[in-house]
Parts: C-alpha cells; structure tokens; sequence
C-alpha cells in the first residue's frame, strides 16, 4: 500500500432483515474492495480503500444509510 493509498475497516450494524439490501447497496460504491456479514455486535466489516478523501466521502455514505444503526471506522496504519 502506497503513502496515497489507505485503507479502513469499517464495522456497521444494521436494521435486522435488510443484510441482503445493504450488501447490494455497498457493491455498487467505487472505493469497497470487501463486504462481509459476520457474527458478534456488529453485522458487516466493510473494507475501503483509497485516498482519506475517498474514505471519508464512502463512510459518510454508508452513515447517511436509513438503517444503518451504527458505524466504527479503524484506519490501517502502514509500519516502517
């Protein structure tokens, strides 16, 4: 991963019932590269990368989703 390109986690819980309409929601963003339904507190992991700008535009998105009850982003850091 180059110093342009980032990449961020981000965990989302959503309004039970709608796991198959959030995935097709999320396929069509530019930016995901993975989407995955897991078991515990959240109900997706949804990787991005790209510039912070991209990042950023795409979880605020994913935020603005009526549904989506709840979001964390992580940031990956790059170690030297």
């Amino acid at each position: 991963m180059n110093a342009e390109k980032q990449r961020a986690y981000v965990l989302v819980r959503i309004q039970p019932g709608r796991e198959s309409e959030f995935y097709g929601e999320m396929k069509q963003l530019s930016h995901i590269v993975q989407v995955d339904l897991v078991h515990g507190p959240y109900d997706f992991v949804v990787q991005i990368e790209g510039a912070a700008s991209d990042i950023d535009s795409v979880v605020l998105k994913i935020r603005k989703i009526a549904y989506v009850l709840n979001t964390d982003t992580m940031t990956a850091f790059v170690l030297s």
